[in-house]
């Protein structure tokens, strides 16, 4: 309930479009994400994908998915999960673990923020957030973690609800890396990266995802 009354309070605000300076979003965003990273949640996993494994709220609806991708319905608007294969095989192969990939989806970010969540399975885990304005009226968001990108495109009144839940979905999330590492090799990897941008621009044909959603950078 407190959850439900902070991002419906946040996003009434928010709604007002024009009253809501930058350093009122930054601010606002700021204590969302901070309040996402320690909510209560399950510790149970009630789906299970192979590669992947998560906690999925009723509140939550799926619409399609492949064997590393997942679009999801929140408050109706579609949000893209996707192992990021990319990160892990580096990650394995190449000890690059020191900080996350540079990942970017859609042009003028307009907010970034750096933190850590603990995991459903008490891992604890940097994250990446990035808000970016598409429209007037569109907001695209990426949150990004070592084995995770999650994307999605809603509403200037949705930013807030949409981005809360992104991370609770996140945080829930369990990827078998060793298992990612094995089934990946250079070919599938070209692979992955075709069905990664196929499901993006199935989802978002007129926004511009970047082919650096499946890169190796």
């Amino acid at each position: 309930m407190k959850r439900k009354i902070l991002i419906g309070m946040i996003g009434l605000l928010l709604l007002c479009g024009c009253t809501v300076s930058k350093n009122d979003l930054t601010t606002k965003m700021n204590t969302l994400l901070d309040d996402a990273a320690v909510a209560m949640i399950s510790s149970e996993v009630n789906m299970n994908k192979g590669l992947m494994s998560y906690y999925l709220q009723p509140s939550i609806g799926r619409r399609e998915s492949n064997a590393t991708n997942s679009v999801f319905l929140i408050s109706g608007n579609e949000v893209v999960l996707n192992i990021d294969v990319a990160s892990i095989i580096s990650q394995k192969y190449y000890g690059d673990q020191a900080t996350l990939r540079d990942v970017d989806t859609f042009s003028n970010q307009i907010f970034e923020k750096e933190g850590v969540f603990v995991s459903s399975s008490d891992v604890v885990r940097d994250y990446r957030y990035r808000l970016y304005e598409l429209t007037d009226k569109q907001y695209g968001i990426l949150l990004q973690t070592s084995n995770l990108l999650a994307v999605a495109v809603v509403p200037l009144g949705e930013v807030y609800t949409v981005s809360f839940e992104m991370m609770m979905l996140v945080r829930g999330c369990r990827i078998d890396e060793e298992a990612v590492a094995s089934r990946y090799s250079q070919k599938e990897l070209i692979n992955y990266q075709k069905e990664t941008l196929e499901i993006f621009e199935k989802i978002y044909p007129e926004n511009g995802l970047l082919s650096e959603m499946g890169g190796n950078d």
